[in-house]
């Protein structure tokens, strides 16, 4: 998740051995024409039509917002299609003190529980750390704990089944720009290596997995076990319409997918929208649909980016999030996750969409039921 700032600073975009240097993006023919046949093309066919165990264990302790998750949802996850699911974690908040920064037995057993309860009905799983604000704010300063929590963390794991993954930060932000934390990743990925040398890795770069980062990005050459993030929520102004942390610019609602809407969208007068958003919802009213800043080619141009950068780099890449959330009218969401699932299946790229049941719903907990329209448009045809 994240905020419009961040949105407006990336353009529109959100998008195992090591030991070696990390091979530039621009590296000769010979070394980008990685066959997809390693271990990291394998482990990410496990991952291909997920959903996000979202405002769980991410949660800081002692808040009030928490949703908890139980094996009931994953059995009903299965049950719909997905086929793995991926756990925000906020490890940081369980540790004591450093040098060690051991992590407490209460969000082990709170993580473990999730983890059995899926692999046992064959949900793979990502397991990530998330919201670790301090190290994307000074990452030189955390970059010990940040490692010491994968020390851990890996070696409990050490032994969970291959469709178990370790993500290693979602949405690197703020200071933790994406050659900030290249080395970082390095460090972290010889970590894991130690105790897991056959385990599928996610990560992603800076600004939020922003698609448009990719090139900046720098892997270990020889570890051939690593899958790359990316994050999208375009079009931002229709799928976080209404959202109360979204600020002013999210604040105007009834914006539809696709555009451009039948009857022009006015702006009410007590809402305080900036400039910016005043002059998208300007273009939603007038632009064609082809042009439209509410319609696909929103995302289906950052889809086809990272899909021309996977095969340059021979690395399969993923969608950890996107979404909408449930602001937004249900035939318009419906559109839109209909149009995103299609895009990255034209693009033979796994997803994971956000989330759940926590304010970008694909499940209606109360009715007991997907939300209208999003069965269909995940799983066409079932």
């Amino acid at each position: 998740m994240k905020t419009l700032l961040a949105c407006l600073l990336l353009g529109g975009a959100f998008a195992f051995a090591a030991g070696s240097a990390p091979a530039p993006t621009d590296a000769p023919a010979a070394v980008r024409a990685r066959p997809h046949t390693t271990p990291a093309w394998s482990a990410a066919a496990r991952f291909r039509r997920g959903v996000n165990c979202a405002n769980y264990l991410e949660v800081p302790p002692g808040q009030t917002w928490a949703m908890a998750h139980s094996p009931a949802d994953l059995r009903q996850m299965r049950a719909e299609g997905f086929d793995h699911v991926r756990i925000p974690i906020g490890w940081h908040h369980y540790t004591g003190p450093g040098p060690e920064f051991q992590i407490s037995d209460s969000i082990y057993g709170k993580v473990d529980d999730l983890v059995t309860n899926a692999t046992a009905i064959g949900l793979n799983v990502i397991i990530n750390i998330h919201h670790f604000d301090p190290f994307t704010t000074d990452p030189a300063a955390n970059t010990p704990k940040f490692l010491a929590i994968w020390r851990q963390v890996a070696a409990h794991y050490a032994h969970a089944p291959a469709g178990v993954a370790f993500e290693l930060l979602n949405e690197p932000k703020d200071a933790a720009k994406t050659e900030v934390i290249n080395p970082i990743w390095e460090q972290a990925i010889k970590e894991i290596r130690r105790t897991n040398p056959g385990r599928a890795i996610f990560l992603g770069p800076g600004f939020w997995n922003s698609v448009n980062e990719l090139p900046k990005l720098r892997l270990p050459e020889e570890d051939q076990n690593l899958i790359v993030t990316v994050h999208c929520y375009e079009p931002f102004y229709f799928t976080h319409q209404g959202a109360s942390w979204g600020g002013p610019d999210v604040r105007v609602t009834g914006i539809q997918f696709p555009g451009p809407p039948e009857q022009p969208l006015e702006i009410p007068a007590n809402v305080d929208a900036s400039a910016h958003s005043r002059d998208w919802v300007g273009r939603y009213n007038t632009q064609p649909a082809g042009k439209n800043p509410s319609g696909p080619q929103t995302f289906g141009a950052l889809i086809q980016k990272a899909k021309a950068w996977s095969e340059a780099q021979g690395r399969p890449v993923h969608f950890g999030e996107f979404g909408c959330y449930m602001k937004a009218d249900p035939a318009s969401r419906a559109r839109f996750y209909s149009a995103f699932r299609q895009a990255l299946d034209d693009a033979d790229m796994g997803w994971a969409v956000w989330d759940w049941k926590s304010g970008f719903n694909y499940w209606d907990p109360k009715a007991g039921r997907p939300e209208p329209g999003l069965r269909a448009a995940l799983f066409p045809g079932k």
